[in-house]
């Protein structure tokens, strides 16, 4: 059957050609439509196009000219008549956001060099101006720009620009300077106004993507990088950086499909990408597709087997599922970034539950040495409160009035703080926060006190009363549901 498809449609354009050439229009229009009908080769769609061109039908002509573009199976040489062919229509009608595409396409399908020249000479034409005085301020602009004259060249594009405000090129010279002195802002202001007037301009697209993507304005960053993935001539390591940036901002977005897609094409770029490989893996995460970031980390450990946040990936995503793993996972993260001092605050989330997990398992020296790795400003209310229960459970009843006293504690943490202040020698500070907790009326700590050997002469003094049980113990602190979770995978 697919012989005899292959015959019908050879038959069918070998006739449709023979026609054309006889100038049988008809018969080839209807020969060619046979062939193309039947999958027969690109060439039929080039052929139609020309005949419609014939006919002054152009856009029918056009219309062909894209199939035959389209088509994988086109010839060479008819798919670059096809090629300037369109551009020819996309020209008389002005179209300039259409022949950048047509161009860009025709330079990857077919490395003409001539494409892309087309478009550089395209934006040098619409960058300029007609006012022979802007003309000369810019020129001047541009040789003290090259002699490192950065001031007056400024002043030179400004006077071009007052000159004539609708003269671009000195507009582009002035953003890219404020772009370089990290005057964004500014920078911002020029570019966008050469970008909404040719918005094929893939550089200046880019530049904006990338000020945006600063700025955390991920969908004004995707619309500019789209721009640049339309109309660009960029290499391939152009466009994975583009692949990576926009693949972040729908990840920001909290749109995972599309970032999904994004980091699919950069990953067939640079299979080996750890950053790319990372990326993907938090994606999958943010999806609950844990089985395919398991192995996305795999592979990125596979490449980087130091790097912390596959430490961080793992640990979160085995957490997430419940399995024990995860402990060792953080620990090995901790081991490579703890001692770090720009410790990012999703580190040191995961830091906590593992001095937690510790804690628990009254491994307390080595909660306490997890905890040390956090500074002041590194400190949250529910790290102060660990470090001074465990401080509290080894004795060091000075460190932990220290945290305590950083924090407004529950009640609970009082009455610790209270027996700290006591175990200390700090005796009227103990019995004035035991008075405090006996009168909050929040439960009975005043009964508790009495029955503990530490604090029950105080409680007498109080309340009067009851007779200590020589054998009791410092309770161990009570557990808190701080709401801290899991770091919910990498952001």
């Amino acid at each position: 059957m697919l012989l005899l498809a292959t015959a019908l449609f050879a038959g069918y354009y070998e006739q449709g050609r023979s026609f054309y050439v006889k100038k049988n229009y008809d018969r080839a229009r209807e020969m060619f439509l046979k062939a193309a009908e039947s999958g027969g080769p690109g060439d039929a769609y080039y052929f139609l196009g020309e005949i419609e061109r014939i006919r002054s039908n152009y856009l029918e002509a056009e219309k062909y000219y894209r199939s035959a573009i389209s088509h994988k199976t086109t010839s060479r040489q008819y798919l670059i008549n096809s090629y300037w062919n369109a551009l020819l229509f996309a020209e008389q009608r002005n179209d300039y956001p259409a022949i950048a595409a047509i161009c860009r396409s025709m330079w990857i399908r077919t490395g003409d060099a001539a494409a892309r020249q087309k478009i550089e000479t395209l934006i040098n034409k619409l960058l300029w101006s007609d006012n022979n005085d802007a003309i000369d301020d810019y020129n001047a602009g541009m040789d003290l720009k090259k002699n490192g004259k950065a001031a007056e060249a400024m002043a030179k594009f400004q006077d071009a620009l007052r000159t004539d405000s609708s003269f671009l090129a000195p507009r582009f010279e002035i953003g890219m300077m404020a772009y370089n002195a990290g005057e964004h802002d500014r920078a911002s202001g020029y570019l966008e106004d050469i970008a909404a007037k040719i918005p094929f301009y893939a550089e200046v697209q880019l530049v904006l993507g990338d000020l945006q993507f600063a700025r955390h304005n991920y969908r004004s960053a995707v619309e500019h990088y789209d721009k640049v993935e339309e109309y660009g001539f960029i290499d391939r390591a152009a466009e994975f950086r583009v692949r990576i940036k926009r693949g972040t901002c729908y990840y920001n977005l909290d749109e995972f499909p599309y970032a999904e897609k994004e980091l699919d094409k950069a990953l067939s770029y640079s299979a080996r990408s750890t950053e790319a490989l990372l990326l993907m893996s938090a994606i999958k995460i943010k999806m609950e597709k844990y089985t395919d970031a398991l192995k996305t980390l795999q592979r990125a450990g596979a490449v980087s087997p130091d790097n912390p946040e596959i430490q961080y990936q793992l640990g979160s995503v085995y957490y997430k599922q419940d399995d024990p793993r995860y402990t060792a996972c953080f620990e090995k993260l901790f081991s490579l970034a703890g001692s770090r001092k720009d410790v990012p605050a999703k580190y040191r989330k995961v830091f906590l539950l593992l001095a937690r997990h510790h804690y628990d398992a009254r491994g307390f020296e080595r909660a306490e040495a997890i905890l040390a790795a956090f500074d002041d400003k590194g400190h949250t209310f529910d790290s102060r409160l660990l470090a001074a229960r465990t401080a509290y459970q080894l004795k060091k009843y000075d460190a932990a009035i220290e945290q305590y006293e950083k924090v407004a504690p529950p009640a609970d943490d009082r009455f610790l703080l209270c027996k700290a202040y006591a175990l200390s020698g700090r005796r009227e500070k103990a019995k004035a926060l035991l008075a405090e907790l006996a009168a909050g009326g929040a439960g009975d700590y005043l009964t508790r006190a009495k029955n503990d050997p530490v604090l029950s002469s105080m409680a007498r003094e109080l309340g009067g009363g009851a007779t200590p049980e020589p054998d009791a113990t410092p309770r161990p602190e009570p557990k808190t549901d701080s709401g801290e979770s899991g770091s919910g995978g990498a952001k």
